[in-house]
C-alpha cells in the first residue's frame, strides 16, 4: 500500500508551544459555550429593597463641591442596620411624622393586616385589582409607606407589595384573633422568612458560594461591629452592594401588554420610574391596572414562559445606558454624564466622597497578597485608551469589584473580594437582627412550600396565591 505523503506542518515555524493547563482550558471552554447561570431579574430589585431596609445615609453626595469629602463622623444611617423589614414595619421611622401604626394597617381598624392599595381601572383594562398597589395618601399619588425610595421604581414598589401581601397571607394562615399579639406573630414569621430568602435564595446567586459558606462556618475576618449599635461598612454600602446597578436591564417583559412582542414595547426603565408616586403615576392617583406585574416573568415558577423570562444583566463594568437618567431628569438625555444626571457617576463620586481606598488596596487587605489581585493589564483591557493610565493601577473600589466579577466570574456573581465584603456584612446583620434565623436553628414553615425542596421568592409568591383563595385574578399574573 503506497505511503501517504500528505501531512501537517506549521506555516510560520514558531517552535514555542503554548501549553495551558487542563483547568485553564476547561475554564476557557466554559466561557466560550456561554453555559453560565442566569439570575432571574426579580433579584435585581430584591437587592435594592434589601439595601433600603438597612441603609439610608444622611450625606448628600450630589451637593458637595468638587473634590470634597465627607468625614465618617458626619454620615449617619437613618435606618436600623438590621434585616427586619423596617421599610414595612418601621413605624417610628416613617418619612411622614404624622403617621402612626394604624396609618400602615388596613382600613376598618384591623390590628393584624397591612393596608394595601388597589389598581385603577382604565379603558385598556376596565378592572380593579384589589391590593396590588402600595397604599396611597388620599388625594395624592404618593405612597403611604415608611421609605419613599421604595416608590421610585415600580419593580421595587411591587417587591414591597409582595412582602406586605405575604404578611397578610401569614395572618390568614394563623387563623387567630384580630389582636396586636397576632400582628406581632405574623411580623416575626414574615421577617424570618425574608431573612431566609436573603441567605438561601438571594446571596447564593450573587456571591461566591464558597465565600458565603466560609463566613457561615468559620466566621468573619474583617467586620466586627458592636452587637447593639452595628455600623454599616462603607466598603459595603458605597461600593460592594452597588453591584446591582450593573444587573439592571434597559427594559423588561412586564406582562401581556408590555413585552417585546407588543406595541408600544416592553417596560422601559423610564416607564418603571414614571409609574410611581415620585413619577406621578402617569397622571393617576393609583397604579393603572394594565401595569399589574406578571411575577412569572421575574422569578422561576412552573408558569414562567420560555423565551419571555427576564434575566438580569451580567455583573460587570457595563451599566445600562438608561441609568444615565436620574429620576429628576426623566425624559431628558444628558449631554454629559456627571453626578447631576448619571447614577453610575454618582456611585463613583460617592466612593471618593466617603474617602474609600482603591480597589487594589482593599483587595490586598482581603486577599493577603498582591498575587491574587487583578493585574493592571487586566483592568486596562476593560478600559478605553484614554482611561488606561489613570485607572488601571489605581481603580475606584466600585469599578474594581465589578471588574473582578467580570474577569474572574464571567459576570455570574461577585468575585472573591466583593463576595467577602457582602457576605460578612449581610450575614452579620442577619445574626444581629431580632428575630434572627441564625439563632435557634430556624427553618421555614413547610406549609409555605409543600412538595418543594426549598423556600425562596418563587415559593413566597405561590404561598400568597394559595392563601388568596378563589379570587377573580391570578395572584402571580393578574392579567392572565
Amino acid at each position: 500500500m503506497p505511503e501517504n505523503k500528505f501531512g501537517y506542518e506549521q506555516m510560520l515555524e514558531i517552535n514555542t508551544a503554548h501549553c495551558p493547563t487542563d483547568t485553564e482550558l476547561n475554564r476557557l471552554a466554559n466561557f466560550m459555550t456561554g453555559n453560565h447561570k442566569k439570575i432571574p431579574a426579580g433579584f435585581t430589585y430584591l437587592g435594592q429593597f434589601i439595601d433600603h431596609d438597612i441603609s439610608l445615609n444622611s450625606a448628600f453626595v450630589d451637593r458637595i463641591p468638587p473634590w470634597g469629602s465627607i468625614p465618617e463622623s458626619n454620615i449617619s444611617n437613618k435606618r436600623t442596620p438590621f434585616l427586619n423589614l423596617e421599610t414595612i414595619y418601621g413605624f417610628e421611622s416613617s418619612t411622614n411624622p404624622a403617621e402612626t401604626e394604624t396609618d400602615l394597617w388596613m382600613a376598618g381598624n384591623s390590628k393584624t393586616l397591612l393596608k394595601l392599595g388597589d389598581t385603577k381601572a382604565t379603558p385598556i383594562i376596565n378592572k380593579v385589582f384589589v391590593g396590588k398597589d402600595l397604599p396611597r395618601i388620599p388625594g395624592s399619588s404618593m405612597a403611604q409607606i415608611v421609605d419613599s425610595r421604595n416608590d421610585e421604581n415600580l419593580a421595587v414598589a411591587q417587591t414591597q407589595v409582595a412582602f406586605m401581601r405575604f404578611h397578610n397571607a401569614v395572618v390568614k394562615y394563623l387563623n387567630s384573633d384580630d389582636s396586636a399579639e397576632t400582628f406581632e406573630k405574623a411580623r416575626k414569621i414574615t421577617t424570618q422568612h425574608y431573612q431566609w430568602i436573603i441567605l438561601k435564595d438571594y446571596l447564593p446567586r450573587v456571591i461566591k458560594k464558597s465565600v458565603l459558606n466560609d463566613v457561615l462556618t468559620s466566621g468573619n475576618q474583617f467586620y466586627f461591629p458592636k452587637a447593639k449599635t452595628p455600623f454599616i461598612p462603607l466598603e459595603f454600602s458605597a461600593a460592594a452592594f452597588r453591584f446591582g446597578h450593573s444587573m439592571i436591564r434597559n427594559s423588561y417583559n412586564w406582562n401581556r401588554f408590555f413585552n417585546d412582542d407588543q406595541f408600544p414595547s416592553a417596560a422601559t426603565l423610564r416607564n418603571l420610574s414614571k409609574l410611581t408616586g415620585r413619577g406621578g403615576l402617569g397622571g393617576n392617583d393609583q397604579l393603572a391596572s394594565e401595569w399589574a406585574i406578571n411575577w412569572n416573568l421575574f422569578y422561576e415558577t412552573p408558569d414562567s414562559p420560555f423565551g419571555k423570562f427576564n434575566v438580569a444583566e451580567a455583573i460587570n463594568t457595563k451599566i445600562s445606558g438608561a441609568l444615565g437618567l436620574l429620576p429628576d431628569n426623566l425624559g431628558q438625555f444628558p449631554t454629559t454624564f456627571d453626578r447631576s444626571t448619571s447614577l453610575p457617576a454618582l456611585d463613583l463620586y460617592r466612593t471618593r466622597a466617603f474617602g474609600l481606598p482603591t480597589g487594589q488596596a482593599v483587595a490586598k487587605r482581603i486577599l493577603g497578597t498582591e498575587e491574587r489581585m487583578l493585574k493592571p493589564e487586566q483592568i486596562a483591557d476593560l478600559l478605553p485608551a484614554n482611561l488606561k493610565y489613570t485607572f488601571s493601577k489605581e481603580t475606584p473600589l466600585w469599578f474594581y469589584l465589578l471588574a473582578e466579577a467580570e474577569i474572574e466570574e464571567y459576570g455570574q456573581n461577585l468575585g472573591e473580594v466583593g463576595s467577602r465584603i457582602v457576605a460578612e456584612s449581610i450575614v452579620t446583620l442577619i445574626r444581629l437582627s431580632d428575630p434572627s434565623i441564625l439563632e435557634n436553628n430556624f427553618t421555614p414553615n413547610p406549609d409555605f412550600f409543600p412538595h418543594e425542596k426549598e423556600f425562596g421568592m418563587a415559593q413566597l409568591l405561590k404561598f400568597v396565591r394559595k392563601m388568596a383563595g378563589n379570587q377573580d385574578f391570578d395572584e402571580l399574573n393578574p392579567l392572565s
